[in-house]
């Protein structure tokens, strides 16, 4: 499983640009084959020069404020995107729309909702939670392409 940047920093998601600074130099010094007295290889059995890029590549797009969010957009996505466990596949068509959230939504037998807006289908995501319980749901749509 690809680590996000987040996690390949070991720093929160909410890190400020000086914290995610200040652990990708730590963790430069650390791994850098050049700089580390230990072997070339990692606890991961990956080579340094390896760790050191992705490192390199995760410090370049979270450094930058406007590449960070478009990162954080997609990483989004793919969570929401996550093929996890799902109770139950509704068609969108089946759940009501609400143009002023630009939102689709249904009840659960909880009584709570499932919300899916129109962003998270642009961005791919289909599978959604409840808002009161821990149930979730696949909602089956087509995407349907912009000519």
């Amino acid at each position: 499983m690809n680590l996000s940047y987040y996690e390949l920093l070991e720093i929160p998601e909410t890190a400020t640009h000086e914290e995610i600074k200040q652990q990708y130099q730590k963790l430069l010094l650390i791994h850098h084959p050049d700089k580390s007295q230990s072997s070339l290889t990692n606890s991961e059995g990956m080579n340094k020069t390896e760790k050191v890029n992705q490192i390199i590549e995760a410090w370049k797009i979270l450094k930058d404020p406007e590449l960070r969010k478009v990162y954080d957009k997609e990483l989004k996505a793919t969570k929401l995107r996550h093929d996890g466990l799902f109770n139950s596949e509704i068609d969108l068509d089946d759940m009501e729309y609400d143009q002023e959230t630009n939102s689709y939504s249904i009840r659960c037998r909880c009584g709570g909702l499932y919300i899916i807006t129109e962003e998270n289908l642009d961005q791919g995501a289909d599978i959604i939670g409840c808002t009161d319980c821990s149930l979730r749901i696949r909602v089956l749509y087509e995407a349907v392409s912009e000519h």
